[in-house]
């Protein structure tokens, strides 16, 4: 089954990868994928569902990926 990600998430999604992009120039998927989770909670989409999305926006973008769910 697919997620349904309304209009208002992807603009949070892609608003969030570009923060983190410009800021950091690399994208940490599972912390990322987290906050857009946790802010979108009430739409109750899967964390691994946003990470794929964000995963598959960020090879579009060509942008560094890292995968390191802990806390800074």
């Amino acid at each position: 089954m697919n997620a349904y990600f309304t209009p208002t998430l992807y603009d949070d999604l892609n608003r969030t990868l570009d923060a983190a992009i410009a800021a950091n120039g690399i994208v940490n998927i599972p912390r990322l994928a987290e906050q857009i989770r946790t802010r979108n909670e009430r739409l109750n989409i899967a964390l691994e569902d946003i990470a794929a999305e964000l995963m598959r926006r960020s090879l579009a973008r060509n942008a560094l990926m890292e995968f390191d769910p802990a806390e800074a």
